[in-house]
């Protein structure tokens, strides 16, 4: 991207958890970074997860993250508690935020509460996984999450 001399490179963040990751999280990811000249990732805590979907994620906070560090499209990863107000101080420089809609694991725009509407890029959802072990335990997890309050 690269902006004009003396500009700030344009840093952007994607929110997620990314259990159970499959082509659908690198889709999301490699879109994003085709908007921003830095791609930060934050990954959501085991604690958030367990408070958000009733149930701990499948694959722990330290291996979700470096997992997602790994990626080429990312060049950086910040592990994230919650949401709440100020959240984003743990994203240096960042100027956008982006919001997947219907991408398990990808928070939504409606899940970034608190994040000003200038500051939001919705992309479309990435690919889901053809196996079906890993869609039923992702189905699973969802149905799960529809029952918390």
């Amino acid at each position: 991207m690269g902006g004009a001399v003396g500009e700030l490179p344009l840093v952007g963040c994607v929110a997620g958890t990314f259990d159970l990751f499959h082509v659908g999280h690198i889709d999301v990811l490699e879109r994003a970074r085709r908007h921003c000249d830095r791609l930060v990732v934050a990954v959501l805590s085991d604690d958030w997860a367990a408070a958000a979907w009733g149930g701990r994620p499948f694959v722990p906070l330290l291996e979700r993250a470096q997992i997602v560090q790994h990626l080429r499209c990312v060049d950086a990863v910040v592990a994230v508690d919650d949401l709440a107000p100020g959240w984003l101080s743990a994203v240096p420089e960042v100027r956008t935020v982006f919001a997947a809609t219907g991408t398990d694991g990808v928070l939504g725009a409606a899940e970034l509460t608190g994040v000003p509407a200038t500051m939001l890029t919705v992309l479309p959802a990435g690919r889901e996984s053809r196996s079906t072990i890993l869609r039923a335990a992702i189905d699973q997890r969802q149905s799960r999450s529809s029952n918390v309050a």
